[in-house]
């Protein structure tokens, strides 16, 4: 009996390949799109991190701008075109050729003053740009750069901030004289800032010949506010500029109150030796010989005080207001040989000068009395506010603050004086005054934008 041959029926080996195929090419799509969902998203990873570390690096920059501008004695009490000066020469001074800079140095166009690239780390610097757009405006902008990848692939993101400044203190201590009156110099006179020439400027709210000089040097600016007012120089060189028409500056105020309560002894018959905390009486009008001055001396109007010879003071003279109708002639103070005045810091620490050796800055407070210098004034510890000055000949002085003459009979200094400024000694408002604003350049933090 023969079996029926079974029949099979053929396997479809295709169909199987085919679906191989198939998933092969959809894992291979899945990997490709998490390849590429992976790589974009690592690249905005970095550039994420290449971003906050450019903005890191301004926003160090910025620290590190204003912390130079307000330690660096640039003057609150500076405008416009000193002011950018004053500006370029304090960052030059404190930044050319330094580690920080890289040996670099600051440059500067007629407007703008660049800081070159200061590193924050190893990938990671900034650069600065300062203008002043307006009279007593600082503009800081600074740019923070962090570089990423070598070779082909290197780049560099960049992130920007700014920020204002303002100029706020009393702009008559801007200068080595503000005077409301009249500058008189004679022949073989000089003017000169000690470290930065513009300590040497001065300035005048007179008009008519508002500035005249015979023969010398000025190493700072001349100004003058009334806009029919003239400057006369003579033989008299300027590293400075001349400024007609400036802006009008008013004094500050002067406040002898916390003076007047430490003048707590009354002066009798002496005459020379040592004088601590001394008033003098109105109409006492005293001839001192040589003498040592400590503290304050407060000199009641109408006097008139004279010292003959060898004058050692460390303190400050301050002078009350005339009554009216009181005379110039009747309200003068005047030294005729052999001057120094030293700073009240420089007073014995003891409780009677505990006081006074706080109100530094200040040397001479008597707006309404005309003060007189005939010979050999060595130094002047601090602000000279006075109605006038006269300054016979022969001076060779160190002035560590500001003239300011209230009067209208002005500044005269006869001849063969060569007078310095410093300005940096003082860098606090100086005692003695009211609303003088402050003695450093103002971060305004509502101007802060990035860019």
């Amino acid at each position: 009996m023969n079996t029926p041959a079974i029949r099979r029926r053929p396997a479809r080996g295709g169909f199987a390949y085919v679906l191989a195929l198939m998933m092969l090419m959809v894992f291979a799509s899945l990997s490709m799109a998490m390849f590429s969902t992976t790589t974009l998203s690592q690249a905005q990873a970095d550039n994420s991190t290449a971003t906050v570390r450019a903005r890191l690096a301004a926003e160090s920059g910025m620290s590190y701008m204003i912390y130079q501008l307000t330690h660096t004695s640039v003057s609150g009490s500076l405008r416009g075109q000193m002011l950018f000066a004053t500006l370029k020469a304090r960052l030059q001074a404190a930044l050319n050729g330094t580690p920080n800079a890289n040996g670099a140095t600051v440059t500067a166009t007629a407007s703008a003053i660049s800081v070159p690239a200061i590193a924050v780390d190893s990938a990671s610097t900034f650069t600065a740009i300062v203008t002043v757009p307006t009279y007593d405006t600082v503009h800081v902008a600074v740019t923070g750069n962090y570089t990423q990848g070598t070779g082909a692939t290197q780049r560099t993101v960049r992130r920007g901030l700014a920020m204002d400044m303002q100029a706020t203190g009393n702009a008559a201590f801007g200068f080595g004289v503000w005077c409301r009156g009249p500058i008189s110099m004679g022949m073989n006179m000089d003017f000169d800032g000690l470290y930065f020439a513009l300590d040497g400027s001065m300035y005048s709210a007179s008009g008519g010949v508002a500035v005249a000089t015979g023969s010398g040097h000025i190493s700072g600016d001349v100004s003058v506010s009334d806009p029919h007012a003239t400057v006369s120089l003579g033989r008299t060189t300027i590293d400075g500029e001349v400024f007609y028409d400036a802006p009008l500056i008013t004094p500050p105020t002067v406040n002898r109150a916390q003076y007047i309560a430490l003048a707590t002894n009354t002066l009798g018959a002496q005459r020379s030796g040592t004088l601590k905390n001394v008033r003098i009486p109105a109409n006492t009008n005293p001839i001192f010989g040589d003498v040592t001055i400590q503290g304050v001396l407060y000199v009641e109007a109408p006097n008139v005080v004279t010292f003959d010879n060898n004058v050692n003071m460390t303190g400050v003279i301050v002078a009350a207001d005339p009554p009216a109708g009181s005379t110039d002639s009747a309200n003068w103070i005047s030294f005729k040989n052999n001057m120094n005045m030293h700073g009240v810091e420089d007073l014995p620490a003891t409780s009677e000068f505990a006081t006074i050796r706080q109100l530094i800055g200040t040397c001479v407070l008597a707006p309404a009395f005309t003060l007189e210098f005939k010979n050999n004034l060595d130094a002047a510890a601090g602000v000279i506010a006075v109605k006038n000055l006269e300054a016979k000949n022969n001076l060779v002085s160190t002035l560590y603050g500001s003239i300011l003459i209230y009067g209208t009979g002005g500044l005269t200094f006869k001849n063969n004086s060569d007078i310095t400024v410093d300005h940096s000694r003082y860098p606090n408002s100086p005692s003695g005054f009211t609303g003088i604003g402050s003695p450093i350049l103002t971060p305004l933090a509502g101007t802060y934008v990035e860019n």
